[in-house]
């Protein structure tokens, strides 16, 4: 995800300084996403350094610089934010390399490696339900609508690790079968 465009869309609210797009970025995921403030204030820099923030005001207390969007600033950000996604990033996920590099692996055990991830989806799918349902209780709408799809992807996830379990046993059936 774009901690860039991220930025520039708090931004668009209203001139912050770095904490404050920290705690602004976090709590727009529901507290899910842990940013390092260091990292917000290298990409502050960059987009000031590209022309899309500027340093707004006087230096605050302890000498926090509040920052702004420039025009150039708001035309990039609602470009992003008009433009579909081309890809989908599932296929750069580790998991599937991880796949396709333990299939290929003589002592690589496929069905732990599956049965361990199927764990890690079911207790997402309850952490989500559970984010899911703070979401609801806080009035926070657009919230809900990313965990549902968080859910949605997740439990295609889970599908999909089944089929890979049912392929793998179809396969180590077929190869047992032709040995006998």
């Amino acid at each position: 995800m774009s901690l860039r465009y991220g930025i520039l869309g708090l931004l668009a609210e209203q001139p912050l300084h770095g904490y404050e797009v920290k705690t602004r970025y976090e709590a727009l995921f529901g507290g899910t996403w842990d940013l390092n403030i260091g990292q917000v204030y290298t990409t502050l820099q960059r987009l000031e350094r590209d022309g899309l923030v500027g340093e707004v005001g006087e230096r605050g207390d302890r000498g926090k610089q509040r920052y702004d969007l420039t025009p150039a600033g708001r035309d990039a950000l609602h470009d992003w934010l008009q433009t579909p996604e081309e890809e989908p990033p599932q296929l750069r996920q580790d998991i599937y390399l991880k796949l396709l590099l333990i299939s290929r692996l003589a002592n690589g055990n496929l069905d732990t490696l599956l049965a361990r991830q199927r764990r890690v989806y079911l207790q997402r799918l309850k952490d989500l339900g559970e984010l899911e349902h703070q979401a609801r209780r806080q009035g926070r709408d657009d919230l809900v609508l990313l965990v549902q799809g968080a859910i949605l992807h997740t439990e295609a996830d889970l599908k999909w690790i089944d089929v890979c379990a049912d392929e793998s046993r179809r396969a180590a059936h077929s190869i047992g079968g032709t040995h006998q």
